[in-house]
């Protein structure tokens, strides 16, 4: 008798067993919604529609895009964290909600170790330089030599105080010795129009956005970041080259799911991610047309990103006495 019940629980183990790696391995069974914590018709929300109809092919799934701008990416990215853990809400953010924020703000409605999982980094963003027309400069030295003379004559596009675009902006400031006026903006686009008009007379903002109006000389790109020139721009120097050696602005993308989330989802999804970055279809009509470079990778190698840059940020912005309530 001992050895039937024996018997007969191990052939119950093995069938539940079973039946949880099937009910894994059926997810997604819904549609999937990635919050973008941003304003639509900028860089990360061309991203997540282009990500989101190549998986939904691949999950078999819709998979719908929520723009949640506002808070410094904090209401988008509270929603999520407050979210299921069961990989039906996902979080397509830049660095800044990562990285910069837990160390701008003393108190956040989220914790990125402990709300959030890992899934995989998207793409870097390569950044440039840019001035509107309308000021007498053709090179980066040039721009920084009439800053320093005139600085109440020249501002910078703020894209949001603790931003990534601000932050790189401020870091400049500080490498070359020049105080520009401060004009805030709630988003890219808005800021680009004025930088054409002539009303505000720089910004540093991803490379995509800018490259058309570039080529029709709607603005003037002084200088990108990266170790080589943009495919995009190959007439413009890098920082590097413009006599900024020491200043590097990055930005990237990640995805990120929700903690506790089961691991065979979060790397189902990794899986399917990893494959759209590789797609050379995918670069070419989507990643090249907002000059975005696919980073990919595991989860683990998204975490080692998060806390190295984190460590980078944690100097900068404690050096720079820059604090948000």
């Amino acid at each position: 008798m001992n050895a039937f019940l024996k018997t007969t629980s191990v052939c119950l183990s093995l069938v539940c067993a079973m039946c949880a790696g099937q009910a894994q391995n059926l997810y997604p069974q819904k549609s999937i919604s990635i919050v973008v914590p941003y304003v639509t018709g900028g860089v990360s929300d061309g991203l997540a529609r282009a990500l989101g109809v190549k998986l939904s092919s691949a999950l078999g799934q819709q998979v719908l895009i929520e723009n949640k701008p506002g808070g410094n990416t904090l209401i988008g990215a509270s929603h999520v964290a407050k979210s299921a853990a069961d990989g039906y809400t996902l979080l397509l953010t830049a660095e800044s909600t990562l990285t910069m924020n837990p160390m701008l703000y003393a108190k956040l409605p989220y914790d990125v170790e402990k709300n959030f999982a890992p899934v995989v980094a998207l793409a870097s963003i390569p950044q440039s330089f840019v001035i509107s027309p309308s000021v007498p400069a053709k090179s980066l030295q040039e721009f920084v030599q009439l800053a320093k003379k005139s600085p109440k004559n020249y501002s910078f596009a703020n894209l949001g105080i603790g931003s990534s675009a601000h932050l790189n902006f401020e870091l400049l400031q500080r490498v070359a010795d020049m105080q520009l006026v401060d004009i805030a903006y709630k988003g890219a686009s808005s800021a680009i129009t004025d930088l054409m008009g002539g009303h505000v007379s720089a910004m540093i903002v991803s490379t995509g956005l800018v490259s058309a109006q570039a080529k029709a000389n709607n603005l003037r790109v002084l200088a990108v970041a990266g170790n080589k020139r943009s495919p995009q721009l190959p007439e413009v120097p890098t920082f590097k080259e413009a006599g900024f050696e020491s200043f590097t602005p990055s930005s990237w993308f990640a995805l990120m799911g929700v903690a506790g989330t089961p691991k065979d989802t979060l790397e189902k999804i990794n899986l399917e991610v990893n494959k759209i970055l590789k797609d050379p279809t995918f670069k070419a009509d989507q990643l090249d047309r907002f000059a975005l470079e696919p980073i990919g990778g595991t989860p683990e190698q998204l975490a080692s990103l998060i806390k190295s840059e984190s460590q980078r940020w944690s100097h900068i912005i404690k050096d720079m006495n820059i604090r948000l309530d």
